[in-house]
């Protein structure tokens, strides 16, 4: 089931629905003194609100069984800072409208606007019958294979069926001559909200879908009134024709400090070999 995505809000949950909801979907959730960490990578630990930005006294190792943790820091606890976390970010939410964009984003998604038609998804059934060639498509022009491989189309429905869940996310996808051309996710917590996934297929690229969906996303953040910044994802540096699109989309880079934990022959280990996953995913020395 899908409808017009022009009265579409997002919900924005509470730390602890967030951890619930993700337990249910099967991920390690550690709580440490009403703080919610997630665990990935076979022991890292990171707060499952990305912008937390904890106190000095929630910041540390959330179990002695993890060998990494982060997390963003309260201005207050920023002199415990060791590194930062950076993201793109949006803190004009209330004030991103057309006039917001540089005209060549305008002018793309008037053009987006007169080709593809955006709705909210409210049934996974849809994407289930519908995402899969997309999913495929973005897979193989990004080079990114959830899993590391092509996932199949039962792995794609569970996935999917977690993904759109009205009341604590939403999913915006755009129509191209009534076929799907790509989706948006994105869920909220504590006033921050989280682009969580964005799907595109290689053929609706022409019609500026990607500027339509995330224009429309922020209409929904804005429509809600609760929402005071929105997350683009981290900064992947490596890629300048994706960081300069979400910049121009209003998303600038900015470094939140962060409290950063990691058994010392780890890190070096990260830092060596894989040099841009440990700015990304791991910190480094604050700017």
């Amino acid at each position: 089931m899908i409808r017009s995505s022009s009265e579409t809000t997002l919900v924005s949950l509470k730390e602890k629905d967030l951890a619930g909801w993700r337990r249910n979907e099967g991920v390690r959730v550690i709580e440490q003194a009403g703080r919610y960490w997630e665990v990935l990578h076979k022991g890292f630990a990171f707060s499952i609100h990305w912008l937390a930005r904890m106190t000095a006294a929630e910041a540390r190792w959330p179990s002695p069984f993890c060998w990494g943790y982060r997390t963003t820091l309260a201005d207050a606890a920023s002199a415990r800072a060791n590194g930062f976390m950076p993201i793109h970010l949006s803190q004009n939410v209330a004030g991103y409208d057309l006039q917001f964009l540089p005209s060549k984003r305008r002018n793309q998604l008037r053009a987006c606007h007169r080709q593809v038609e955006i709705v909210e998804v409210l049934d996974p059934a849809f994407l289930c019958e519908n995402a899969f060639e997309v999913s495929t498509s973005a897979s193989k022009r990004t080079g990114f294979f959830e899993y590391g491989r092509t996932l199949t189309r039962e792995q794609f429905a569970r996935r999917v069926t977690r993904e759109v869940h009205p009341g604590h996310s939403i999913v915006l996808a755009g129509l191209i001559d009534g076929k799907l051309g790509g989706y948006v996710s994105a869920f909220a917590v504590d006033g921050s909200a989280y682009v969580n996934r964005v799907i595109l297929a290689t053929e609706a690229l022409r019609t500026n879908i990607g500027t339509g969906l995330i224009f429309e996303l922020m209409q929904a953040c804005r429509r809600t009134g609760t929402i005071r910044e929105v997350v683009y994802g981290l900064h992947s540096r490596e890629d300048a024709a994706l960081c300069k699109f979400k910049e121009e989309m209003g998303f600038p880079v900015m470094k939140i400090p962060a409290r950063v934990g990691m058994l010392p022959f780890l890190q070096g280990l990260i830092h060596r070999r894989r040099p841009n996953v440990y700015y990304r995913l791991f910190g480094g020395k604050l700017p």
